[in-house]
């Protein structure tokens, strides 16, 4: 029995200290990371397999209201690391305005297989937001109350940071970080509705929010007529392809500006120009229009740049790269792709946008503008042309930037060169001037005159805008015909305003060669010949 014993108890001592050496162990490097102030919002930690055994890093217990967490070579969860081997995890303090003296110490909780789970990874936030203020308001139809509408608040105009749900009195009423907010109200049946009385986001005003102040913002929404006119989709990371589940879907009749339409039956006041929809948690979004036509779709949402539809499926942050849909009935399978935002910092960039030739208010419609840092090329940031010709970009980090701004059927407009650092981190009066290209030039010295304009570029892979001049509101039909004559592609069948139009032909389905664009209008007949070469 003493033998027994001795190996019972050989193998008590023995076999578990085998086990324990081959298994694996995470160890996080540094194992406390720390923000300092609103320039110095990203960090990062290892994570490394100390043990014997391959380590899986499961998930990540965080609010990720308040961080974004990605891993280097684009890897996501769940992962493998080898023994003796790490991964680089970025830790970005994004909703920093959430922060109030109450969370300045918080944890990040990683799960794995090994030794230890979760093994934790502290975090000290060393600045914090404490001014807040309320808003509230109503949020009705032209004769009722509406209950369970959602009221949403953009934080300088693109991160969504809270919602709040109205009651059976169409009241709601939500404390707010101090700052300057977009605020959008929706219900199902209803278009989405901005303030002041806007269903264009671009040209939303400003709400602020004070220290201990109160604002009211009233809403009285639109029900959608009875139309099967509607665009559907998801909107994706372009870098993980996963959902994105907040965000704000626009989109605009032809050629991304908004055009004054006047349908038969159709008051001005009940014309609506651009159509908006809320990214839903699933990361879909449904957007209905009054009537059949071709349309731009664009998406923004938080920490992203903002980015276009494309047949290709690419992240397309520039309109060159966007391709028009034709909506005349309920099309579906529409995604957009976009790019993550890069930035962290509290700077910011503000000015007017100019055009070179005196233009009517509908040409500040639909510009986005965007801060590119001239050092590494990267985009930081965004935000949109205002009514009033304003913009400001905030977020940006040190550094130096130019200014970009974008409209459809235009040449890209650029400020000088503008830096931020930490003698200078608000600048102002940076404009941005659009120059004419030689299409709107042309149309003020033939103002009374149809022109179908040569395409451009022109020859072009896989993408042309075919610009026209109409002298008066027009039934316009633009189609792109083989050399046989055969019909390739409809572009355009609808009345359209006197004025400028751009749209754009993606041939990426069709082989090199010549073909014809045809422009009818009215008792007008004009055609040209386009070059693809691929």
């Amino acid at each position: 029995m003493k033998n027994v014993y001795q190996i019972v108890l050989l193998a008590g001592i023995f076999f578990p200290a085998a086990l324990l050496i081959a298994q694996p162990e995470l160890d996080i490097k540094p194992d406390r990371i720390e923000f300092e102030d609103i320039f110095n919002r990203y960090n990062f930690a290892f994570l490394i397999n100390k043990g014997d055994e391959p380590l899986t890093i499961d998930s990540l217990d965080y609010n990720d209201q308040d961080y974004i967490i990605d891993f280097e070579d684009g890897q996501t969860l769940p992962f493998t690391i080898n023994p003796d081997d790490s991964v680089k995890m970025n830790v970005t303090l994004s909703g920093f305005y959430n922060i109030t003296v109450n969370d300045t110490l918080d944890t990040i909780y990683v799960h794995n297989n090994g030794i230890e789970s979760p093994e934790p990874l502290r975090v000290r936030i060393r600045f914090f937001e404490d001014d807040f203020g309320t808003i509230n308001g109503n949020v009705r139809d032209t004769l009722n109350p509406l209950q369970d509408a959602t009221v949403y608040f953009y934080y300088e105009g693109i991160y969504l940071i809270d919602t709040a749900l109205t009651d059976a009195n169409g009241f709601y009423e939500k404390t707010l970080p101090a700052g300057n907010y977009t605020i959008a109200a929706e219900k199902d049946g209803y278009y989405v509705l901005f303030y002041d009385s806007t269903y264009d986001p671009y040209f939303a005003e400003f709400v602020s929010i004070h220290e201990k102040g109160s604002s009211t913002i009233n809403f009285t929404l639109k029900a959608v007529e009875d139309t099967s006119y509607s665009v559907r989709g998801f909107i994706y990371d372009s870098t993980y392809n996963q959902n994105i589940q907040r965000g704000i879907v626009i989109i605009r009749h032809g050629t991304h500006v908004p055009i004054g339409f006047n349908k038969p039956g159709l008051f001005l006041s009940d014309t609506i120009t651009a159509f908006a929809g809320i990214i839903k948690p699933d990361g879909s979004y449904k957007i209905n229009v009054q009537y059949e036509g071709y349309y731009f779709v664009q998406a923004y949402t938080n920490y992203f740049l903002p980015g276009y539809y494309n047949d290709e499926g690419n992240a397309s942050v520039y309109w060159q790269n966007a391709d028009s849909l034709s909506i005349d009935t309920t099309i579906f399978g529409k995604n957009i792709f976009l790019l993550r935002d890069s930035s962290y910092g509290g700077g910011s960039i503000g000015g007017a946008i100019n055009f070179q030739s005196p233009a009517d208010e509908t040409l500040l419609e639909g510009i986005t503008l965007l801060a590119r840092n001239v050092s590494n090329n990267a985009l930081y940031s965004y935000n949109f042309g205002k009514e009033d010709g304003a913009y400001r970009i905030a977020n940006l980090p040190y550094g130096t930037y130019e200014i970009l701004a974008q409209k459809i059927g235009w040449d890209n407009a650029y400020s000088q060169t503008v830096i931020i650092d930490p003698l200078n981190n608000q600048v102002n009066n940076i404009n941005v001037t659009f120059i004419p290209s030689a299409v709107e030039q042309q149309a003020d010295l033939n103002a009374d005159k149809f022109i179908l304009y040569p395409n451009y570029p022109n020859p072009f892979n896989p993408s042309t805008t075919i610009s026209f001049y109409l002298p008066e509101r027009s039934l316009v039909k633009v189609k792109i015909l083989n050399i046989l004559g055969e019909t390739i592609t409809v572009l355009i069948n609808d009345e359209m305003n006197q004025g400028i139009h751009n749209v754009i032909f993606n041939a990426g389905g069709l082989s090199s060669g010549v073909y014809l664009v045809v422009l009818e209008s009215n008792k007008n007949l004009s055609s040209c010949k386009i070059l693809l070469l691929k």
